[in-house]
C-alpha cells in the first residue's frame, strides 16, 4: 500500500495535479476490475494505473486485464484513456510484450519518474554554470577543472552527554566525515547542513558533492538528479516553484517547468549553496531584541518552502556561513527542520597537507609561512594576482606585525599597478585601513560595506569625490569580496588580514594622521591588530610613552562612545610596546571607562596605576604574587580571570563587589603551571607552549620565553625544551624569534588541556630530558 501511495503521489507530480487528485477507484458492478490502484481524470485524458511489486507473469496478465476492462468503462465519458502498469522491479520481456499488445505501458517507478524529466540534459547544462563564489584561481572564470577540489577537514557535530561534578551536561562531539559519507547521508534521505567560516571553500565543497552525486546518477547508483542552486540568485522568492523555474532559466534548461515536476516527483535532490546570502526587507524594532532572528527566518522562507514539502525519503544538502545563526537551535527553527532529521557538519580551512596539495596543483611546491591563512579564498586571490611568490619571500623572522605590514604593502602596490587603476598604493592602503576600522562598529565585524561606505571613505581620505574610475577600483579592493547578505555590498575575506588593517588604522590615529576614526566599535581591538599597530609605531620611532600620551589626552577630554573605545584601544597598544621594551609601565592613574578591552596580562607585564570602570574585558591574567600596584576594576564584566579558582580568590583591593566574572581558571597561568605537580622539564614545556600557541602573534623573542619562570629547576630546562620542540617540528627559530608551527596546533591543544594525562610523544620526550 505504501508503494501504491508513492506511485499515485508521483503521478500527481508528473501530471501537475493537485494533491489527492489521483486516487484508487472502485468498480463494484464489474467482476473483472473491481478496483484500480489509481485513476487521474484530466480534461483531455484519463490515466488508469495498476501498481504491483510482483514479478510473476500471471499477476501482470491479471493487471493488464483489469486495465482493459476499466478502459471500456471510462471511454464512455473520457475523450481518451491511457493505461499504465507501474512496477517496483523490472519485468521480463514476456511480461512487457503481453502488456504492449494490450496498449499498456509498463514502467518501473523510477522509469515513470524519469520519463517526464531529462536529467542528463539538466546535468550537462548545470556542470558548466557557476557554483556560488567558486572560481578558477588562474583566470577567475567559472570554468573549474575536475581535479580542482582539495579535501577540507569536515566533521559532524553531535551532542554527547558528559558527566561533570555538577551532573550531566551536553557538549559538542565532532566525528570526522568525508564527501562520500555526506553523499551517503543525502542518499539515505538525511538533511545535511554544512556550516563554515567565510572564505573556507563552501561553494567548492558543494560543487564536489554535486559532482559525486552526478557520477552516481550516471552510473545508475543513485536515482535522483542533484539540482544545485546558488541561493544568492533567489532573493525575495518565497515559493519552491518560482525558485526552480528561475534556476532553470538561468542555466538554459527547458522546459523550465520540468524541473518543478522532477522535484515534486522525487526525481531530483536539492543542493542549496549560501543560506547566509538571502535577505528580506526588515524594519529595525528597538523594542524587540529578537527582530534579527525574525529577519533571518523571513529571509529563509523560500528554503523552508522546499524543506516542508520534501518528497518522502529525499535527502537535501544546504550550506552557509557558521556565524549566521546565534545557535544551532535557531538554525533548526529557521529551516523548519526537527532536530532529529538534521545532520550538522562543520567545515574548516585547509590543513597543512591540503594547502600544499592545493598549491602544487597551481605550480607552487613550497611551504606556506606560519602567519599566512590557509583559506582557499585567500590563496586563490594570491595565485590569481600572481602575488604568492612575493608573499613567500617575506621574512617572517621579523615578527607578525612585519609580515602583515609587508603583505598589505605588496598587495596594494600590485593593485595600484593594474591597468585602469586610479588610486596609488598609499591611498589604497589608507582606504582599506579606514574601512577595516569602520566594520568594527557592525554586528558581524566584517561587513556589509555598501557602495556609499566605499565612496564616503575615499572622500574622507582624499578630500575628493570619487570619479567613475575610482568607484570601479573601490569595488574591487583587495581583501574584500561580494559574498554578503545584501546586494552590492562587500565584506572582508580573512580575519587576520582584517586585524592587520585595523592595526594600521589605530597606528595612524596614534601618530596623529587623522583626528577621528569614526563610529564606536562594538568589540575590543584584537591582539593581532595590537601587534601590527605596535610594529608600525616602533618602526617609525614611537615608544610606549608616545602612545600613552594619546591615552592620557583622550581620558581627560569629554568623550563620545567612540573616543571611549579609542582610549581603550590606544592603551592596549601602549601596553604591547611596553612589554617589548621590557620595562614596568606606569599609567599615572588613567581610567578606562565604558569600553571593551581584550586580554590584560598582569603576569608577564608589570603595570601600575590603571583603573577600568564599567568595562567589558575578555580576560585578565593574574600572576603568582598578586600585589597592590594600583590596577583596579570597578563595575566590570570580565569573561575569564586566570590565576584564581573562584570569586573568593579575587583581591578586594583590585576587584570591587560590582564586578562580574563569567569563568575562573586556576591552571591558565605560568604560576599555576610552576606550582603544579608536573615534572620540572614538563613545566618548562607547558610554559613555552602556552606562550607560543595560546597567545596571539606569530612568534616570541627567545628571551621572552624565560620571562615569568621564577623556579631555577624549571628555567634550566628552557634551552633543552626549545631544542626538543625544534627537533619535533613544533617551532622554527629565526633571528632569536621563536615561531609556532601551525599544523601542530591541535596536538598542542590536547597537551595543554590535560598535561598530566597526555601520552603525546612530545610529553614523553620531555620527561626523558
Amino acid at each position: 500500500m505504501q508503494f501504491e501511495a508513492e506511485v499515485r503521489w508521483t503521478a500527481e507530480a508528473v501530471w501537475g495535479l493537485e494533491a489527492g487528485s489521483c486516487q484508487p477507484s472502485h468498480y463494484p458492478d464489474d467482476p473483472v476490475v473491481r478496483e484500480l490502484d489509481g485513476i487521474a481524470r484530466m480534461r483531455d485524458i484519463t490515466h488508469l494505473i495498476m501498481v504491483t511489486t510482483s514479478t510473476k507473469l500471471d499477476k501482470a496478465k491479471g493487471d493488464v486485464k483489469k486495465l482493459g476492462a476499466a478502459e471500456a468503462i471510462e471511454r464512455k465519458t473520457a475523450p481518451a484513456v491511457s493505461k499504465w502498469l507501474i512496477t517496483e522491479k523490472q519485468l521480463d520481456a514476456e511480461h512487457i510484450e503481453h502488456a504492449r499488445k494490450n496498449n499498456v505501458t509498463v514502467l518501473t517507478l523510477e522509469q515513470f519518474k524519469q520519463r517526464f524529466f531529462d536529467g542528463r540534459s539538466y546535468l550537462s547544462k548545470r556542470e558548466v554554470s557557476s557554483f556560488g563564489s567558486a572560481r578558477n584561481p588562474s583566470d577567475n572564470s567559472v570554468t573549474i577543472s575536475d581535479d580542482a577540489y582539495v579535501p577540507l577537514p569536515m566533521a559532524i557535530i553531535e551532542k554527547a552527554k558528559v558527566r561533570t561534578k555538577k551532573g550531566t551536561t551536553l557538549e559538542d562531539k565532532l566525528s570526522v566525515v568525508s564527501i562520500s559519507e555526506i553523499c551517503r547521508l543525502i542518499e539515505t534521505g538525511k538533511i545535511v547542513v554544512l556550516i563554515a567560516p567565510f572564505g573556507s571553500g563552501k561553494s567548492l565543497t558543494t560543487r564536489e558533492v554535486f559532482r559525486s552525486l552526478t557520477s552516481k546518477y550516471r552510473k545508475s547508483e543513485f536515482s535522483a538528479v542533484p539540482v544545485c542552486l546558488n541561493l544568492r540568485e533567489h532573493w525575495g522568492q518565497e515559493y519552491f516553484d518560482e525558485i526552480l523555474e528561475r534556476h532553470a532559466r538561468s542555466i538554459g534548461f527547458t522546459p523550465k517547468e520540468d524541473l518543478v515536476v522532477a522535484w515534486r516527483a522525487g526525481v531530483a535532490c536539492l543542493l542549496l549553496d549560501g543560506f547566509d546570502e538571502l535577505a528580506s526587507q526588515t524594519i529595525v524594532r528597538a523594542d524587540d531584541i529578537n527582530f534579527m532572528r525574525e529577519a533571518r527566518r523571513t529571509a529563509l522562507t523560500g528554503v523552508r518552502d522546499f524543506l516542508t514539502k520534501l518528497p518522502s525519503g529525499m535527502g537535501t544538502f544546504i550550506c552557509g556561513r557558521d556565524h549566521y545563526f546565534d545557535s544551532h537551535s535557531e538554525l533548526s527553527h529557521a529551516f523548519g527542520i526537527p532536530g532529529d532529521r538534521l545532520t550538522l557538519v562543520k567545515l574548516d580551512e585547509f590543513t597543512e597537507e591540503g594547502a600544499n596539495t592545493f598549491l602544487r596543483k597551481h605550480g607552487f611546491d613550497v611551504p606556506l609561512p606560519e602567519w599566512l591563512p590557509r583559506k582557499p579564498l585567500i590563496l586563490s586571490y594570491l595565485i590569481q594576482n600572481d602575488l604568492l611568490g612575493e608573499i613567500l619571500e617575506i621574512d617572517a623572522s621579523e615578527g607578525y606585525g612585519y609580515a602583515w605590514d609587508s603583505f598589505i604593502e605588496r598587495i596594494t602596490q600590485r593593485e595600484s599597478e593594474l591597468e585602469r587603476a586610479v588610486m596609488d598604493a598609499s591611498t589604497l592602503r589608507n582606504v582599506m585601513e579606514r574601512l577595516a576600522f569602520f566594520v568594527r562598529s557592525l554586528a558581524s565585524g566584517n561587513g556589509p560595506i555598501t557602495g556609499s561606505d566605499l565612496a564616503a571613505t575615499y572622500s574622507i581620505e582624499t578630500g575628493q569625490s570619487p570619479g567613475e574610475g575610482v568607484l570601479a577600483q573601490l569595488q574591487r579592493l583587495p581583501g574584500l569580496t561580494q559574498r554578503e547578505q545584501e546586494a552590492g555590498s562587500r565584506s572582508f575575506v580573512d580575519p587576520d588580514m582584517l586585524a592587520a588593517l585595523q592595526g594600521g588604522a589605530i597606528a595612524r590615529f596614534i601618530s596623529g594622521q587623522y583626528a577621528n576614526i569614526g563610529s564606536a566599535p562594538l568589540s575590543p581591538l584584537s591582539e593581532k591588530a595590537v601587534s601590527v599597530a605596535a610594529h608600525l609605531l616602533k618602526r617609525d620611532g614611537a615608544t610606549s610613552s608616545t602612545s600613552l600620551s594619546i591615552v592620557q589626552r583622550l581620558s581627560r577630554e569629554t568623550t563620545t562612545q567612540s573616543n571611549l573605545q579609542l582610549t581603550s584601544d590606544c592603551l592596549a597598544v601602549s601596553l604591547s610596546l611596553a612589554k617589548e621594551e621590557n620595562r614596568p609601565f606606569d599609567c599615572h592613574g588613567i581610567s578606562i571607562e565604558s569600553s571593551s578591552y581584550g586580554r590584560l596580562d598582569l603576569e608577564e607585564s608589570e603595570i601600575r596605576n590603571l583603573s577600568f570602570v564599567n568595562c567589558i574585558i575578555e580576560e585578565v591574567v593574574l600572576g603568582a604574587e598578586i600585589v597592590d600596584c594600583g590596577v583596579t576594576f570597578r563595575g566590570c564584566l570580565i569573561g575569564r580571570v586566570r590565576g584564581v579558582a573562584n570569586k573568593t580568590g579575587l583581591p578586594s583591593y583590585m576587584f570591587d563587589e560590582s564586578c562580574e566574572v563569567s569563568e575562573f581558571d586556576n591552571m591558565g597561568t605560568n604560576s599555576a603551571v610552576l606550582n603544579s605537580d608536573l615534572a620540572p622539564q614538563v613545566k618548562a614545556l607547558i610554559t613555552i607552549l602556552r606562550k607560543l600557541y595560546r597567545q596571539s602573534g606569530a612568534g616570541r623573542k627567545m628571551s621572552a620565553l624565560s620571562r615569568g619562570v621564577t623556579r631555577p629547576e624549571v628555567a634550566k630546562y628552557i634551552p633543552s625544551v626549545l631544542e626538543l620542540l625544534e627537533r619535533h617540528g613544533f617551532i622554527k627559530t629565526f633571528n632569536q624569534v621563536v615561531h609556532p608551527v601551525r599544523r601542530n596546533a591541535s596536538r598542542v591543544d590536547g597537551i595543554l588541556n590535560a598535561p598530566s594525562l597526555s601520552t603525546d610523544e612530545l610529553i614523553i620526550s620531555a620527561k626523558s630530558l
